[in-house]
């Protein structure tokens, strides 16, 4: 079911790490009776905008049944108010500091996600609808929600995404330190992030770095599985999932728990690990290697003649084969591709295309010239841009694992910062802002 719990609370996070809105219609139920949602009681005052009980309620009985339906279990419910609600403010913060900024969701991008949405699904729109009346959400809510966090993604990609750039140094550098180290290792990893105070004192680092301690015992002790005490306790976006990390490489990690995991055994616990972000403990499922990736490329010429009609193609072809038979013959295909080629591009160059793999021409193309042994000249093969006729000159099996890791380290790095600089735009549009819990969490 989709609700706007679920938008709310569940696909923000994601987003920034994603890149794209991604909503799941898998998720329709506890939508409850959204649209008379809301004139109730005021929870929180944003700046000049509110949160209502029902929104937060509406929250925090979508995040139970997410639990439920994977078969978690949830934190105490102190800690899970706590969560609901803040999350609600964080999102509040973005979608004012949004409208402040000028930007704005128009209803033909709201069309487009819901079209994207549904097939997602293998759904069609109006089937989409029917499932959210019939779960009690109407469409004009429901374009209300989506809208919301299309107008939080904007303020991610401008202001957090969009600052973000990652260095050909800063990929070597990482390089650099894995070959020194222990390269190639993969590492399944699970986590729980406890909570610090916004610049602690020494006492209160001591005192929660303790109790770090206290819950790394017990996990070792057996009073208290590590994924159950990450559901209770952490304060992660993973923590619904037990901690779970999935498999990371050191360049996909924090240098922080990176250099944990060196001296780490599989089903080790770490030693509190304090960040920034709160107070860390890692937990080694499993450890791998890498593997070679080796890709099929092969190297090819062609002549191209255009054409478009039924006619054309038919004379394209009746020429493309005289062209063959002279090659045959013992003509030139390099002379005859810059002579007859109407591919510019190539033509200049005997018709060659350089190394290709699969997907980086036309299924036609690439059908017939992955057919062919090294210097096999294929049939006149027609395609969307006219007929060709093709030479293949080389194979080889490339491994792209380099390139793939460069890329991967990348992609991380930017993600890593991403995710600071979003915890920091979080703590200044919440510094500026004027907040106002009009009930107490430990109230509600």
């Amino acid at each position: 079911m989709i609700s706007q719990g679920t938008i709310s609370m569940l696909k923000i996070t994601n987003s920034l790490f994603a890149g794209t809105l991604m909503l799941f219609v898998s998720c329709f139920l506890v939508a409850g009776n959204a649209q008379a949602m809301m004139l109730d009681r005021v929870l929180v005052v944003v700046n000049d905008d509110i949160i209502t009980y029902g929104e937060y309620d509406l929250a925090l009985k979508n995040m139970r049944a997410k639990a439920n339906a994977s078969g978690e279990s949830t934190p105490p419910d102190a800690i899970l108010k706590e969560k609901v609600l803040e999350q609600l403010v964080f999102e509040k913060l973005l979608q004012l500091h949004a409208a402040e900024t000028g930007l704005r969701v128009t209803d033909d991008m709201i069309n487009a996600a819901m079209v994207n949405l549904a097939k997602q699904n293998n759904l069609t729109v109006p089937q989409v609808l029917a499932q959210l009346k019939q779960d009690g959400m109407s469409e004009a809510v429901f374009r209300k929600n989506l809208s919301e966090q299309m107008l939080i993604q904007r303020v991610i990609d401008r202001d957090i995404k969009g600052s973000i750039s990652v260095l050909d140094s800063e990929v070597d550098g990482i390089i650099r330190n894995i070959s020194q180290n222990q390269p190639g290792r993969v590492y399944d990893i699970s986590n729980i992030q406890l909570p610090v105070n916004e610049d602690p004192s020494p006492t209160q680092l001591e005192q929660a770095t303790q109790s770090a301690n206290k819950l790394r015992q017990d996990i070792l002790s057996g009073q208290i599985g590590f994924a159950t005490a990450a559901r209770r306790y952490s304060q992660a976006g993973n923590a619904e999932d037990g901690g779970a990390l999935g498999w990371k490489s050191d360049e996909q990690l924090p240098v922080l728990f990176a250099d944990a995991l060196k001296n780490m055994k599989e089903g080790d616990i770490s030693e509190p690990l304090v960040s920034p972000g709160g107070i860390h403990l890692l937990k080694l499922n499993e450890i791998k290697g890498t593997k070679q990736q080796l890709v099929e490329q092969v190297k090819a010429r062609h002549i191209l003649l255009k054409a478009t009609s039924k006619i054309d193609l038919e004379h394209a072809t009746a020429e493309m084969q005289k062209i063959r038979e002279k090659i045959i013959a013992g003509e030139s295909f390099a002379v005859l591709a810059t002579e007859l080629s109407q591919d510019t591009g190539s033509a200049i160059k005997g018709g060659e295309l350089g190394w290709m793999g699969r997907g980086d021409t036309v299924a036609p193309f690439e059908k017939s010239m992955y057919a062919l042994k090294p210097n096999e000249i294929s049939q006149p093969v027609v395609s969307q841009f006219g007929v060709h006729l093709i030479q293949l000159l080389d194979r080889r099996d490339v491994d792209v694992s380099e390139q793939k890791r460069r890329d991967s380290i990348r992609q991380q790095i930017g993600k890593r910062k991403a995710a600071e600089k979003y915890d920091q735009f979080l703590k200044q549009l919440k510094h500026k802002a004027y907040i106002n819990y009009r009930i107490p969490v430990n109230e509600l």
